[in-house]
């Protein structure tokens, strides 16, 4: 990163940038963001938006600001950090070279990338919940879409089959057992396309969209919840993408990166935490068929990652990073794993299947 282009959004964001630093926060994937700090010791969070994810940097922004109102009048704006405005009174600035900058106050924290008890399991999951919850009264629709089609089964399921059609001949070969996998669970894109078409019984409503641990601000201990953050793909959605998305990574044995030769299973004691919390909380707001389906979530969520795993393996890795050949493919079969895992667990401690 250019430090005179960091230095040119802190004085766009302070007026000067005199007697003032700053220091790279390494845990994002997308953007880069910073810690900025003057010669009085203010603070500030300052964050370069990646403009190939965010070609439209204006509607995250906006976004955040509705969203901000929205939780001042229920009292609970400490939820989010709260945005700032750089020098000429808006929320984004675009440098010389064109790159979009967006700022907020600093929140001094910790974050985790993997539950370390499950209290730490029981407030990230509360948080989540009570923040699409709290935001029931605001328009969906009033929120522009940051990323179209996130998590469209369908179209992930669209992409997949056009992979198998046109991907590279060998590793389709090679994958050929998980692809018959992935093909026999169509029915969970059919309940994909139930759920987009009936719109009495499944609503759309705003939800984080990346509701794992590591987008959750932590006091050093882990024992308080302090903020939820990285809120550039909340947007409107459907019931299941943020509990399932607590599911395929909080309740995991491992993330999809890892090694281990045993295979990846769904926790029973922190599938029946993240459930049981996120249905109290948010149970208000479910429809009936809803919260009949709650269970979904989870197999709607990991199944989707697996075809995007697998997919982008027979196109030549062209989207997720690999530090491996074929690496992409076990991240497809990990996922699968845990898959087959849930949908165990589901159907003998639940009495739920959808298959």
């Amino acid at each position: 990163m250019n430090s005179a282009i960091v230095q040119e959004a802190i004085g766009a964001l302070w007026g000067t940038t005199s007697d003032t630093t700053f220091f790279p926060i390494d845990d994002g994937l997308i953007n880069h963001s910073f810690k900025i700090k003057d010669a009085g010791g203010q603070l500030a969070f300052l964050q370069q938006l990646n403009s190939h994810v965010f070609p439209d940097a204006g509607i995250i922004t906006e976004n955040l600001s509705l969203i901000h109102a929205e939780l001042c009048k229920k009292n609970a704006q400490q939820l989010i950090a709260t945005p700032l405005s750089f020098c000429d009174g808006k929320k984004i600035f675009t440098d010389s070279l064109g790159n979009h900058w967006r700022a907020s106050v600093f929140i001094e924290s910790k974050t985790f990338h993997r539950p370390l008890h499950n209290q730490q399991l029981g407030l990230a999951v509360e948080s989540f919940a009570r923040f699409t919850a709290l935001l029931h009264e605001l328009d969906p629709e009033s929120l522009r879409l940051s990323i179209r089609d996130f998590h469209n089964l369908s179209l992930r399921f669209r992409q997949f089959r056009e992979a198998i059609e046109q991907g590279d001949a060998a590793r389709i070969k090679d994958a050929a057992p998980l692809i018959d996998a992935l093909l026999q669970r169509d029915g969970y894109v059919d309940l994909f396309s139930q759920v987009q078409d009936a719109t009495s019984d499944f609503k759309k409503r705003i939800m984080h969209h990346d509701a794992k641990i590591s987008n959750l601000l932590f006091n050093e201990e882990g024992t308080k919840l302090l903020s939820i953050a990285d809120l550039d793909t909340t947007m409107p959605g459907y019931f299941f993408s943020d509990v399932g998305d607590m599911v395929r990574s909080m309740a995991a044995s491992s993330d999809e990166n890892s090694t281990a030769s045993d295979k990846a299973f769904i926790d029973p004691n922190a599938y029946d935490i993240i459930y049981s919390i996120y249905r109290k909380n948010i149970l208000a707001q479910l429809t009936p068929a809803e919260e009949e389906l709650l269970h979904s979530a989870g197999l709607l969520m990991i199944y989707m990652q697996s075809l995007r795993f697998l997919t982008d393996h027979l196109l030549g890795d062209t989207y997720y990073q690999i530090q491996r050949p074929g690496q992409n493919k076990d991240r497809a079969s990990h996922q699968l794993d845990l898959l087959i895992s849930l949908e165990g667990l589901l159907k003998s401690n639940y009495n739920f299947s959808l298959l």
